[in-house]
């Protein structure tokens, strides 16, 4: 597929239908593992992924997942900005995890999630200042 032909509406419309379901209406099959709650989580990660998707491919124009840093616009600017946000999310996540209904398990997904991010903007910064070849 080129670049521009990068399909992204069916992805961000099926996440925000996903998610409207697991926020709001709370719905489950009880499934094979016969406990709904846990189905709900699997419904809220598919939807989370298919979020994803298709913000990754509005942003960047093209199919796939890992945003490599040559797609990137600002290396340094938005690196710095996926440490601000992974730290902001790992300092919410642990202080307001107690305040927020979300089952143990959300904070330790969030937790997850926003270390990948510190990860990856770590890397972008590092590229663009000490591992940048002369």
């Amino acid at each position: 597929m080129r670049r521009g032909a990068s399909t992204w509406w069916p992805f961000f419309g099926i996440g925000i239908i996903i998610m409207i379901e697991v926020l709001f209406v709370g719905w489950a099959p009880s499934g094979p593992w016969e406990d709904e709650s846990f189905t709900l989580g699997v419904f809220g990660l598919i939807g989370l992924f298919s979020l994803y998707v298709g913000w990754f491919r509005w942003k960047f124009r093209t199919n796939g997942l890992i945003p490599w840093l040559s797609l990137w616009n600002d290396v340094s600017r938005s690196g710095k900005l996926l440490v601000t946000l992974g730290a902001v999310m790992i300092f919410c996540t642990w202080f307001a995890g107690g305040w927020l209904a979300i089952p143990p398990a959300g904070g330790l997904i969030l937790n997850l999630i926003a270390s990948l991010l510190v990860l990856q903007g770590t890397y972008a910064i590092l590229t663009t200042s000490l591992l940048n070849e002369p």
